[in-house]
């Protein structure tokens, strides 16, 4: 509240709270670190001109990855109308070793592209089911059907 009330120290304690995790969340979009840090800093950028227009305080952290996730959307359109390509793939296209496959992590990247950040958010960033429907913009029901789908394929894939 004291950010949005135009304290500076306050938004510098945002930032460090904040940044990291919203870098994280970039990158795991966009697998480029140069892009996260493009996409995290226009954000940051956004959100010290925007703090003000925040209704609910103790929703920062979903309102940042919002804006994140935003961010990714509009860059991924871009590139891919640059390329005439008319519409962006939602499964990551990247082989996965055998060695790989045995982490976590790279079966969560081979998760489809809408549960893939939906596990990212829930597991990784910890943000509720609420938190994750107004990042992603979806209903609450689809965030808990992509939880569901998504603990089924990692269940199966980690047994093979």
């Amino acid at each position: 509240m004291a950010a949005q009330g135009g304290d500076k120290q306050a938004f510098n304690q945002l930032c460090e709270l904040h940044y990291q995790a919203s870098y994280r969340f970039a990158y795991k979009l966009c697998q480029s670190p140069q892009d996260a840090g493009d996409i995290t800093q226009e954000v940051w950028s956004k959100v010290a001109k925007d703090i003000r227009s925040l209704l609910e305080p103790g929703a920062f952290k979903a309102w940042l990855f919002r804006a994140i996730y935003r961010r990714f959307i509009d860059v991924i359109r871009r590139q891919y109308k640059e390329q005439g390509i008319a519409e962006a793939p939602l499964v990551a296209a990247q082989p996965i070793s055998l060695e790989q496959s045995l982490d976590m992590l790279s079966l969560i990247a081979r998760l489809p592209w809408g549960e893939r950040h939906t596990v990212y958010l829930f597991y990784l960033e910890e943000l509720a089911i609420s938190d994750i429907a107004v990042v992603l913009g979806i209903p609450q029901g689809t965030v808990k059907s992509r939880l569901h789908k998504a603990r089924k394929r990692l269940s199966q894939w980690a047994q093979q």
